[in-house]
């Protein structure tokens, strides 16, 4: 009978990500997509490019058997070229004069190498005096050059992402969001500029040019480069094409990477052909820049690490083997409904290092299949009671309450404190018992966010929480007009104040429930000062001159506290939302957060991988910008110490200038702003550190209470019934339903 009330209920509520589980596995082939015969499959070798002492600007795999790639240092850059063979790298023999740089480079149909150079004034901002398009063979001889300076005359910091030649051998020079095509003779044939940055820019098999990218409505385009045209145009084909990255073809018009698959198509197949999944080969697919499938079978992929301190550039090359001469591993099934960029980051660095496990992903449902197909394929799963060794919490469709509910997740405490390796004293406490609950300790988040409210200091005080009653008080003392939360509805924000003091309300060991008291009828009332329906987002104008109080968000690093010191124009709080003695802050999850599945067979390899993400090297050097915080204090404390470090260059005077560790872009009511965030203050530092040491779990309410609630209230906000009336009518509804379910 519990189970199937839980279900029904699940069905009832889901507004979002659906997550599957699968049958288990006790051992299958690392690293391996089985091809067309059976006793074959792929097998990677990883290689990374050296440049010398600089980094890899960029690269590309040629038509025939190189990569092509820049490296580059402060003062020069310099043309490589990868044997795909021998894995053997050399210097192209290529001198450039003073001020001249390598600025985009490509190959055209035959292999040889397009590359555009620039030579940059000294002024600020810098100009081009000069900018040539080079036809070269892999060893640098020189076939064609055309000097295209007038073409780009007057523009500023000038920068060629990209060059493709089409059919008719017209030059197409892409500078990130516009497209120059130039005619073989070196005169402009026609310009796009689009108005977005194009994502991804390719050849089709018969040489026409291609351009992918997120247009002016929001929606991701896969379009057609046609010369003479002012305008891209959206390519004729049944495939419904979304968010990836895009390669051309020698034998098929697109090669392409969409949620972790590498996919390939012509433009006239109805479905694109399932190649493989990237992290069955230990890649990142979030990481690639180029992909394509030589001659001899092998598969080639280039991967940059833009994210990391020092990005690098790694050559992936997947080789078919008998299966025979692969050593076998113990395979782990981590369900998602979405594998995240966190998640395939952790699982291919998790997996090359591990000599026993690998973690395959089970991806449910398929782009085929609507929201209620997949509710139904995951329900499915449950009933059955197969779940996978991994649970991804991050993309889960129902709380983890629900899940230890219907008994689909193991209690970590024996793994963390039988572990003679990891100290429970060593992380941050609070952020540890994030996902406790009832002295059972269910996932350990790798980083985190706080969820908080953010208000100028000087309109709501430096309290770090506060009451209805404060609340109602503050509104009170402000002039007509003057909002809290315009983005929030009267529905939305009880669910949110239900969740916030559910305690209060809910005991869930004793199976009773109270809502006739003052607490729940004042949080009734505080709802209802809110409007029916949400507004406009507030304008930076709304935010600094006090008219909007407060604005909602995740804080997941020391840069977004500084950026919204702009936002509101002056000091900030962070405080959290009106609760009766907690501090109304809780942890979001913001990096790979998995639960055991109850069921798996293989508990201690998956315990191998939480423990993976939360050891001391994983959390001290393994992060990216605004990538959440660490839950290890060491980690912590020296992403707080680095926040604190002032950053410099070299000025024209041989001084030295401080420069921005980062740039916020973001917009706000429609007004779109930049700011430049500099060295934090110790203040600022200590204003976050105080949000994470008062933050509290995210415990989510039973979404059958939180429906019942919200069928009820909505009564009392229409006028039709008293606060207290509403109360008692949701108190002998929800007592009904506990009774019920224990």
């Amino acid at each position: 009978m519990r189970r199937k009330n839980v279900l029904c209920t699940i069905m009832a509520v889901m507004t979002a990500f659906i997550l599957g589980g699968c049958g288990k596995q006790d051992s299958e082939t690392p690293k391996e997509a089985v091809s067309q015969e059976d006793e074959y499959v792929y097998v990677a070798e990883y290689h990374t490019l050296n440049s010398g002492s600089g980094g890899v600007a960029s690269a590309v795999i040629g038509e025939g058997k190189n990569i092509f790639y820049l490296g580059h240092t402060n003062s020069q850059s310099t043309l490589f070229s990868m044997d795909l063979d021998t894995m053997e790298a050399s210097e192209i023999p290529i001198t450039l004069e003073e001020n001249q740089y390598f600025s985009g480079i490509n190959t055209d149909r035959e292999g040889n190498l397009l590359a555009g150079i620039i030579c940059y004034t000294d002024t600020e901002p810098q100009k081009a005096e000069q900018v040539l398009i080079k036809r070269m063979t892999p060893d640098g001889k020189e076939l064609q050059s055309l000097d295209v300076t007038d073409i780009f005359s007057g523009k500023a910091d000038l920068y060629i992402s990209d060059i493709l030649m089409d059919k008719d051998e017209n030059f197409h020079i892409c500078t990130g969001d516009e497209i120059y095509i130039v005619k073989p003779d070196g005169t402009l044939y026609s310009q796009i500029s689009p108005g977005q940055y194009i994502s991804s820019f390719f050849s089709f098999k018969d040489g026409r040019i291609g351009a992918a990218y997120f247009d002016t409505r929001g929606f991701f385009a896969v379009n057609e480069v046609i010369p003479g045209k002012t305008e891209l145009t959206p390519v004729d084909s049944p495939i419904s094409f979304d968010y990836g990255v895009y390669h051309g073809g020698q034998d098929t018009d697109l090669l392409y990477t969409q949620g972790g698959l590498l996919l390939a198509c012509d433009l006239s197949d109805e479905a694109p052909q399932e190649i493989l999944r990237w992290t069955d080969y230990d890649v990142n697919s979030t990481n690639l820049t180029s992909v394509a499938l030589l001659s001899d079978g092998r598969i080639a992929a280039l991967t940059t690490d833009f994210m990391s301190e020092n990005p690098g550039t790694e050559l992936t090359i997947l080789t078919k083997k008998k299966k025979s001469e692969v050593p076998e591993k113990i395979i782990l099934t981590y369900g998602t409904y979405y594998p995240s960029f966190f998640a395939e980051r952790d699982i291919t660095a998790f997996n090359r290092q591990s000599q026993k496990y690998r973690i395959m992903i089970k991806e449910y449902g398929d782009a085929s299949m609507n929201f209620d197909e997949k509710a139904e394929l995951y329900l499915k799963e449950l009933e059955s009671g197969q779940f996978p060794d991994i649970i991804d919490l991050s993309y889960c469709p129902m709380p983890l309450e629900t899940l230890i509910s219907i008994g689909a997740v193991e209690d970590l405490t024996p793994y963390l404190d039988g572990d003679e390796t990891i100290n429970r004293e060593d992380y941050v406490e609070n952020a540890l018992r994030a996902y406790e609950r009832n002295g059972k300790l269910y996932a350990i988040m790798s980083h985190y966010g706080v969820d908080v409210l953010i208000g100028k200091t000087s309109e709501i005080g430096d309290s770090k929480t506060w009451t209805v009653d404060d609340v109602m008080e503050l509104l009170s003392s402000r002039e007509k007009g003057v909002t809290l939360l315009p983005q929030e509805d009267k529905s939305g924000i009880l669910r949110i104040m239900c969740a916030m003091n559910q305690g209060l309300f809910v005991n869930k060991e004793s199976g009773e429930c109270n809502f006739t008291g003052e607490e729940f009828k004042k949080i009734l009332e505080f709802c209802n000062s809110f409007p029916d329906t949400a507004g406009d987002e507030p304008t930076l104008s709304d935010l600094r001159s006090g008219k909007t109080l407060l604005n909602r968000n995740v804080i997941t690093s020391v840069s977004q506290y500084q950026m919204y010191e702009y936002m509101f124009g002056g000091p900030v709080n962070l405080i959290g939302y009106p609760a009766f003695g907690d501090s109304g802050m809780t942890f979001r999850s913001n990096g790979t957060t998995v639960a055991m599945g109850a069921n798996s067979e293989n508990k201690e390899g998956v315990w191998e991988f939480i423990r993976f993400n939360i050891t001391k090297e994983r959390q001290e050097n393994v992060s990216s910008p605004n990538g959440g915080f660490p839950i290890l204090k060491s980690a912590l404390e020296k992403e707080f110490e680095k926040s604190m470090e002032s950053e410099y260059i070299k000025d024209d005077n041989g001084g030295q200038r401080e420069i921005p560790k980062s740039t916020w872009a973001s917009s706000m009511g429609g007004e779109e702003f930049s700011v430049d965030v500099f060295a934090a203050t110790k203040e600022q530092v200590d204003q976050v550190r105080r949000m994470i040491d008062t933050a509290q779990n995210g415990e989510t309410m039973d979404q059958e209470i939180v429906v019942i609630i919200l069928e009820e209230a909505s009564a009392y906000f229409s006028g039709q019934k008293s606060a207290g009336d509403v109360a008692a009518v949701i108190q002998n509804r929800v007592q009904l339903y506990l009774n019920e379910t224990r």
